[in-house]
């Protein structure tokens, strides 16, 4: 009997490297006739006990490290308590600690920015005198909390341009007749300002005359003209500073088309609002709508809206589009407008949807990229200025990751930080140091170590990594930002303003 006990006692000892400890302690020996099952104990152990409180002190995220910290309490019998941490789902790490209330903290870095769920789960626990853990699973307490470090970006506008810092502040200059520098006045602005009023922003878009802004919460704000009732407030009066869009919420991105704009929502789902003169919104209809209405479409992953036309990506990589379709810039082959979404024909694999004034263009899995549409000023960068009515391949560019689009000029941020512009120069848009109309890509001079980019009108930005900002192109309405009215044929840095 002393042999098979001992033995016993040796087999305990190799398994608990292994296996939890309940596996060897307790009167576990095989065979035991009297065990009582676990449940049971569980049961009993934790028989009123609870997580009375849970509560956050603070959490924030800054150069992708995030950290928190905040208080816990739990009640008789429950002497100790599990911290579980989540983000956008997923379990990083967890602690127990003993006592009846006390405090939590959790930190990690190398985190990308942008909006994530930052979850505590806190379980109450029972530690016997010898010891032993018992966490009553049945009582658990839940805390979220939508944690925001905002990605830097710019966007262009017809003649005014945008600029997100992480701290989710909105800063704009240029052409402001409108309102749509959303500084509260009708006067153009050569050099940045803030937003006024606007905070915790996730992402910002420059539209023709208005611009639109999605915060951490999902709501979206607007501002700007609002002729065609772009805005969403359920009314067609420009507005100087920054309105909340009516009836919209958990949303995930957004974009700004000429008169009209657009949201992707949480869900898949994308809706629509503003001007509808060629079934822009996709609804169906060519009424204008002044509120957001849903289009026909689910399983949406990416939106981009042109200056009359809309484009969408669903999550098998295809590209579906609707409104205006005069220069084929639908791509399903033919010229003719869809008030409903309609596929983007012999197109698939893609992760980059941009869609300019009459032209689109897509970057695919490989890496390269594809346009069609309008291309009298070779936008399309195939080499000629014949427009297409599907996709073809845009000449000469490899191991790019970006995709952007301006009115009539479209632009790639290669892997090495470089970009490459193709299409109208009149206005130096191309940043080449010329006026010289371009059929294929060429490079922007002087520029490197890019981040974001995007086109306007006659006009493009650029962030680079070290969060300066460029221009370059038409600055009638000081909408390059270096404080003149100069036009500028290769890039200038914005002043006043850094984005790290």
């Amino acid at each position: 009997m002393q042999q098979r006990v001992a033995a016993g006692s040796f087999r305990c000892a190799l398994l608990s490297g292994l296996l939890a400890l309940m596996a060897c302690g307790g009167a576990g020996m095989e065979g035991a006739p009297d065990e009582e099952p676990l449940g049971t104990r569980r049961a009993a152990m934790c028989a009123g006990s609870s997580v009375t409180s849970l509560s956050m002190v603070g959490i924030s995220q800054y150069y992708g490290e995030l950290a928190g910290s905040g208080n816990w309490a739990v009640a008789y019998p429950a002497n100790a308590i599990r911290l579980e941490y989540y983000l956008d789902g997923v379990l990083r790490s967890y602690d127990e600690r003993p006592g009846a209330s006390g405090g939590w903290n959790f930190s990690t870095a190398g985190l990308t920015c942008g909006l994530r769920t930052f979850e505590v789960k806190a379980v109450p626990m029972v530690i016997d005198s010898a010891g032993n853990r018992t966490v009553c699973v049945d009582n658990p307490r839940l805390f979220s909390q939508p944690v925001l470090e905002s990605c830097p970006t710019v966007s262009a506008g017809n003649a005014h341009t945008l600029a997100l810092n992480r701290e989710g502040l909105v800063w704009a200059w240029g052409r402001n007749d409108s309102s749509q520098v959303g500084d509260g006045t009708t006067t153009y602005r050569s050099s940045p300002v803030q937003v006024t009023g606007l905070g915790d922003v996730v992402t910002v878009v420059a539209g023709y005359f208005h611009s639109v802004a999605l915060r951490k919460d999902g709501t979206v704000w607007t501002w700007g003209s609002n002729e065609y009732g772009e805005l969403g407030d359920g009314t067609t009066t420009n507005r100087s500073r920054p309105v909340q869009v009516v009836g919209l919420s958990n949303v995930a991105a957004i974009s700004a088309g000429g008169y009209h704009s657009m949201a992707l929502k949480k869900d898949g789902t994308v809706w629509t609002w503003g001007r509808n003169h060629y079934g822009e919104l996709g609804d169906g209809t060519l009424t204008q709508r002044p509120t957001p209405v849903q289009v026909g479409l689910s399983g949406i992953t990416a939106i981009t809206a042109g200056d009359w036309h809309m484009l969408a990506r669903k999550q098998d990589g295809t590209v579906w589009a609707w409104g205006n379709n005069g220069w084929g810039q639908l791509g399903d082959g033919t010229t003719t407008h869809r008030t409903t979404p309609v596929r983007v024909l012999g197109l698939s694999g893609v992760t980059a949807i941009s869609a300019g004034f009459i032209h689109s263009a897509v970057q695919r899995q490989d890496n390269t990229f594809w346009s069609w549409g309008y291309n009298y000023y070779g936008q399309l960068g195939d080499g000629t200025r014949t427009d297409r009515w599907t996709p073809v391949q845009v000449a000469g560019l490899g191991g790019g990751i970006a995709i952007a689009t301006g009115s009539d000029h479209t632009l790639a941020r290669k892997q090495d930080g470089t970009v490459w512009a193709w299409g109208t120069n009149y206005s130096g848009q191309l940043g080449d140091g010329t006026t010289t109309q371009r059929l294929t890509p060429t490079q922007v001079v002087g520029l490197g170590g890019v981040a974001t980019v995007d086109g306007g009108a006659f006009h493009t930005v650029a962030r680079k990594q070290d969060g300066t900002v460029w221009t370059w192109g038409d600055n009638s309405s000081g909408q390059l930002g270096d404080g003149t009215t100069t036009q500028r044929l290769t890039p200038v840095r914005v002043v006043g303003i850094n984005l790290p």
